[in-house]
């Protein structure tokens, strides 16, 4: 594998990793030797000293993040960005985090069916839900509610939360023009019998 290969597919990794990686474990994964994949992030940390992404070191650990120099501007777009209202698809999120925690990422995304990585990311940059670890899988974590969720939303407990059951039964779901005209339908064997008589 080319070097300039290499730094590249690092740098992808890198970016869409949720903790520092060594370059052991990427060697595992990229099935190759140690030692030029820590050349190639040595190099790569070089490359990206001055940009606005800049690849951080620390025992032996590698991750991505927004330059020191960026600090004041990164600070105020992020706390723009967490007065925003919550997107139905947070709320989704939060929801499901709420009344299936722990729960893992990969369970929220089966119950959605999608991505939830950005809604996830919103939650956790607003302290409604936090990371732990996985006793069943140390390389993942599974989400669940803080305290800050309990304040916000006036409980001591998630056991205060209402029922999910009773939720679900007051929704009423749209319905389409065809099932309104088969529930409006008179019964045709009713009509026989109105019929004979």
């Amino acid at each position: 594998m080319e070097q300039k290969n290499l730094k590249n597919i690092l740098e992808s990794l890198l970016f869409v990793a949720t903790k520092p990686l060594k370059a052991e474990n990427l060697a595992i994964f990229l099935e190759i030797d140690a030692e030029p994949i820590k050349a190639a992030l040595e190099e790569l940390k070089k490359d990206r000293l001055e940009n606005g992404i800049i690849l951080l070191e620390s025992n032996g650990e590698y991750q991505l993040a927004t330059n020191a120099a960026n600090s004041t501007f990164v600070k105020n777009f992020l706390n723009a960005e967490l007065r925003e209202k919550l997107t139905d698809a947070s709320v989704e999120v939060l929801a499901i985090i709420a009344y299936r925690q722990p729960i893992s990422k990969s369970e929220i995304e089966a119950v959605r069916g999608v991505n939830s990585q950005y809604s996830i990311r919103s939650l956790l940059m607003r302290g409604l839900v936090e990371k732990i670890s996985n006793p069943l899988d140390g390389r993942s974590f599974l989400y669940q509610t803080t305290t800050d969720f309990l304040q916000q939303m006036g409980l001591t407990s998630v056991k205060d939360l209402p029922e999910f059951e009773k939720l679900v039964s007051q929704i009423k779901l749209p319905q389409t023009p065809e099932l309104e005209r088969e529930n409006s339908a008179p019964d045709s064997t009713e009509d026989t019998k109105e019929s004979q008589t």
